[in-house]
């Protein structure tokens, strides 16, 4: 499986990229420094090598006037004659050995092989790096080596810099395009999937974008898919167990309801006041397994129908509804709102959204207060806004409160007739219309839910 392949890390897919930048940049500039001119006469660097070889061959010529049997031993301890990797001067007697001893290069054993052959010796200056002197040097011989890097004496000639800067721009500007477009094509890919498993598409899979990679990338992507994989099987577990929990609950709760029929009739005052209340939580519990029922099937919907629907007729039929309500409570539902707006939706979807948050405020608005639901009407979008008086929702719980089942634990959630699962309900049937809906509190206390539907 792909998990088990030894692929390499991406550090050393880095370090090899910034390798490569510098090898190629390197080379690139010792081919094209064939075509610039050589380094003029006055450069410092030659100028360095060639003093330092002439001061030591008059220094040793001196010496040799003076006492030829030391002369060498002294100039090998007063004068620094190795400057490796840049210059090494050797100093060589009559025999053809150096006075400090030193193997000498392959070029200075030619040298000497040549030494007296004037035409094979120049030819053998030429290929080399050689700077000889031996006039008046009694048989001994001053040779500096010039052992510079090979980029170091390309950087001499004229332009050499303008062209190593110019190489290594290109060189890592390509590279490093190469190398981005192969980290960040497939982490962009990542990315959109991952949005779309955040909008509730958990059929997206990426790794069969990655081709034939075999990288971490391509490891992310293989585990990317094995997650929604199973995020899928989950939620699809959560959902069938719901569906058929609450279809098996159905079954029972009609024969309890039916026997409660029976038993009404045969009870006396006393009992009947009983069974009423029993008949009031078994409607509740009805109506929660309707909730979840209508849950489960909006999860498993991806498509709706729209049709041209006056959106402010619809809100105003539920405000009209759910006023019936409040006024035994002293509760107020104010509208405000254009004339008219019509958008295309689905007006059952939208209908149950709009009453689940109207009753929902209803329920947790102190009495002798009001409900305000505002409809804008935007150049993108319809917006329903709905205030209350309630005690509102702790901060960290306004994402949450969207969820099935989901508890606040004050006062919004433990009020009889909070099933836990309107809201949710609510938020599916506007994310199937593309739409948006938020809560968060009033500065002036309560909760303001928002619902957003895009033209």
């Amino acid at each position: 499986p792909l998990r088990h392949v030894e692929v390499m890390p991406f550090f050393w897919r880095i370090f090899l990229s910034a390798w490569v930048i510098v090898v190629v940049t390197v080379t690139l500039t010792l081919w094209a420094a064939r075509w610039l001119p050589s380094p003029g006469p006055d450069s410092d660097d030659a100028d360095f090598a060639e003093q330092m070889v002439t001061l030591i061959a008059r220094d040793l010529r001196v010496r040799l006037a003076t006492d030829p049997a030391t002369a060498g031993d002294i100039l090998a301890r007063e004068h620094a004659l190795d400057f490796a990797p840049l210059l090494q001067v050797y100093v060589l007697d009559p025999e053809g050995k150096d006075v400090l001893g030193r193997v000498l290069p392959r070029q200075v054993a030619q040298l000497l092989r040549t030494r007296n052959d004037p035409s094979a010796r120049s030819a053998s200056r030429n290929r080399s790096r050689l700077l000889v002197r031996d006039e008046a040097l009694a048989g001994y011989l001053v040779v500096g080596y010039e052992g510079y890097f090979p980029m170091g004496r390309v950087l001499l000639k004229p332009g050499a810099r303008g062209l190593f800067v110019a190489f290594a721009l290109i060189v890592s500007v390509i590279v490093s395009l190469m190398l981005a477009r192969f980290i960040v094509l497939p982490v962009r890919r990542l990315q959109s999937a991952g949005q779309q498993v955040a909008d509730g598409d958990l059929s997206v899979r990426v790794a069969h974008t990655v081709g034939s990679r075999t990288d971490d990338i391509a490891r992310l992507a293989h585990e990317f898919d094995v997650m929604t994989e199973r995020v899928d099987d989950l939620l699809e577990s959560r959902h069938r167990l719901l569906r058929d929990v609450s279809h098996e609950l159905r079954s029972p709760l009609a024969r309890l309801q039916a026997l409660l029929s029976i038993a009404r009739q045969k009870a006396d005052a006393a009992g009947a006041e009983q069974i009423d209340r029993m008949e009031a939580e078994l409607a509740r519990l009805d109506a929660l397994i309707g909730d979840i029922l209508s849950y489960s099937r909006l999860e498993a919907r991806e498509s709706i129908t729209r049709h041209p629907t006056d959106i402010v007729d619809l809100v105003r039929n539920i405000v009209d509804d759910a006023s019936l309500e409040g006024q035994a409570a002293g509760k107020q539902l104010r509208m405000q709102g254009p004339e008219r707006c019509v958008i295309d939706l689905d007006s059952g979807l939208v209908q149950s959204a709009v009453e689940n948050v109207v009753r929902n405020a209803l329920r947790h608005t102190a009495e002798a207060t009001s409900i305000d639901v505002n409809i804008l009407d935007d150049p993108e979008s319809v917006r329903i806004v709905i205030d209350d008086h309630g005690p509102g929702v702790p901060e960290e719980a306004l994402a949450k409160i969207f969820e099935p089942f989901y508890r606040v634990g004050d006062s919004r959630s433990t009020q009889a007739g909070s099933g836990g699962i309107g809201l949710a309900i609510a938020e599916r049937s506007i994310r199937l219309h593309g739409g948006t809906i938020t809560a968060r509190n009033r500065d002036r206390g309560g909760l303001r839910v928002e619902i957003a539907l895009p033209r």
